[in-house]
């Protein structure tokens, strides 16, 4: 069997190395990510041979696979995980796949996987540059509702968040939280550890204030040099204020070209925001599972 273990602080450089040349751009891949969410999801890695395998271990599903990221052969390494999932007598299940690996998987295994489509785990890739300066007819809305803010809000400002200000992000958060009656306990933990190990993760991000008071905040992870993940925006009820912190983020961080936004989770209400940005593709995730 593979030698799994649950991601620490030590897996980050290798880990962040695959990712940076595997040509993938889903959230997933965001070593930060893997690790924020390893307790949520019982999520474990092996580094086996240069390659990284990442497993999702539940009660419901014994054991789910992502698609294996190394220089290996793909067959060589889906091998790996037949095997694997064998030893562990249980069905080989990999999740999480884009387009390009569910269709790699298909021609290698013909007839042996069902494959799904998983639009509510898709991911809204967007051009930072238009997240910037939102150009064109299709984003005079987000432009009114920015200037409505800023005339409304004259001693607004947008802060990078660093020590001095990591408690305003999570003030933030949890009052987001406590407004809206969210039993989503696992999410606010996760933005807890962020800031706690905000320098260990390489995060970045930044807080939106107004007359001095915190507003919004969100937090980022490196993808590769060019695409970040966007783990966590919250805003308070503050009208514009979700429209403000995105825009300001994007103008604060041009060193990316693409800005991953994560997935809707099938809410009506956060895809139709996230749908009202014009993203530059929808990235569909597929599941396979062998017949």
């Amino acid at each position: 069997m593979l030698d799994f273990h649950t991601p620490t602080l030590e897996d980050k450089e290798w880990i962040e190395t695959l990712a940076e040349n595997c040509g993938q751009i889903g959230c997933d891949i965001s070593f930060a990510t893997t690790y924020l969410w390893r307790n949520v999801y019982n999520i474990q890695v092996c580094n086996h041979d240069g390659v990284l395998y990442k497993a999702y271990f539940s009660k419901k599903q014994k054991v789910g696979y992502a698609f294996p990221i190394g220089n290996k052969p793909p067959k060589e390494m889906i091998d790996e995980i037949i095997k694997d999932a064998n030893a562990r007598g249980v069905k080989p299940l990999i999740g999480m796949m884009n387009k390009t690996n569910a269709e790699i998987l298909y021609h290698l295994y013909p007839d042996t996987f069902e494959f799904t489509e998983e639009r509510s785990d898709a991911d809204y890739i967007y051009s930072r540059e238009n997240l910037a300066t939102l150009p064109g007819k299709k984003y005079h809305a987000k432009r009114n509702h920015i200037s409505k803010f800023k005339r409304n809000n004259v001693n607004y400002c947008y802060k990078e968040i660093d020590s001095s200000n990591k408690e305003d992000a999570y003030f933030v958060a949890h009052k987001w939280h406590m407004n809206n009656k969210s039993v989503n306990t696992d999410e606010l933990k996760a933005i807890r550890e962020a800031l706690d190990k905000f320098e260990e993760l390489g995060l970045f991000g930044g807080v939106l204030y107004v007359d001095g008071r915190a507003v919004a905040m969100t937090i980022a992870s490196k993808i590769n040099s060019t695409v970040c993940d966007v783990n966590f925006e919250k805003a308070l009820d503050v009208d514009g204020a979700y429209a403000v912190i995105n825009n300001e983020f994007a103008k604060s961080h041009d060193e990316f070209l693409q800005f991953n936004r994560e997935e809707d989770l099938g809410l009506e209400g956060l895809r139709k925001s996230k749908l009202s940005y014009h993203p530059d593709k929808i990235l569909m995730k597929h599941t396979a599972t062998m017949k």
